[in-house]
């Protein structure tokens, strides 16, 4: 990316067909959001407004370096520290988990069950980089009292940070195993805990390699984490109030059986875009 002139529509094209070659699934759009986030803009769109300005040897070069992290596997969101979830913006860091889009079904299912209820105490348990806790405090307001659980000290560090970021200062974050010594009654328990089994063949090696296996791997059919934060869940929950979980690929059966297992009841599987079974929820 030396020796020429480049603008940011030519500089943009030759990264995209760079990407394209080293097998990344979305090349333009990674390519858009590394050359936006080098530039300092705000979104995508301001690289169209300026789409034949001419860039300086230093500009092209900084980006140069984030397009050779991104062929070597790095996450875009690790690469430029944010991440969009539910029209909201996150800060992210190696170490945490990154938000996915599919967890945004499991904001809406504990929506609508909220929305039907008069306050009380939500917890998100495995709560990362306080995406789910966080947009349902800024959706919800005041009518709830929020708590994220974690036990990643880092994922609670950072969530502490996008607190701040979105001015949710009433959601607790507590660096916890689970459940464990949170003494409160809760109305909702809501959840995207790791569920993926150790040899899940699926799992892109890149997922493996950057991101924290903690957050990502739950035991050897990916269900353990559940077995644990169920019965716990059914201890602080309130009469009548829910749970909402998210599951991988085909698990929905197996976590439904072991809610019920549990004593909870009105059990439904909720489907996302792509028509997988991905969030499950009861009522205590």
């Amino acid at each position: 990316m030396g020796g020429k002139f480049w603008s940011v529509g030519k500089l943009l094209q030759r990264a995209t067909q760079i990407l394209s070659e080293r097998g990344i699934e979305t090349p333009r759009l990674d390519a858009e959001l590394l050359l936006a986030h080098s530039l300092g803009f705000e979104n995508r769109v301001k690289l169209y407004t300026e789409f034949e300005r001419p860039l300086t040897e230093e500009e092209v070069e900084r980006f140069r370096r984030l397009v050779v992290r991104r062929v070597k596997g790095e996450p875009v969101a690790y690469i430029t520290g944010k991440k969009d979830f539910y029209h909201f913006t996150f800060k992210v860091k190696r170490g945490v988990f990154i938000p996915r889009p599919e967890t945004e079904l499991l904001v809406d299912v504990a929506v609508e069950h909220l929305k039907k209820m008069q306050g009380g105490v939500v917890v998100d348990v495995g709560t990362g980089c306080g995406c789910v806790i966080i947009t349902l405090c800024k959706l919800l307001g005041d009518s709830y009292r929020y708590i994220g659980t974690d036990i990643s000290g880092t994922a609670i560090e950072l969530a502490v940070e996008n607190r701040a970021l979105h001015r949710c200062e009433g959601v607790k974050l507590v660096r916890a195993n689970l459940l464990e010594g949170l003494s409160v009654t809760a109305v909702a328990v809501v959840s995207n805990p790791p569920y993926v089994p150790h040899a899940d063949p699926e799992l892109d090696e890149m997922v493996k390699r950057f991101e924290p296996s903690t957050a990502i791997f739950g035991g050897e059919n990916g269900l353990d984490v559940y077995r644990r934060l169920i019965p716990q869940a059914r201890e602080k929950l309130a009469p009548g109030g829910f749970i909402a979980l998210e599951v991988g690929k085909g698990q929905a059966e197996a976590v439904s059986e072991l809610l019920v297992s549990w004593g909870f009841k009105d059990v439904s599987f909720h489907r996302d875009i792509s028509g997988v079974e991905r969030v499950v929820s009861a009522v205590r």
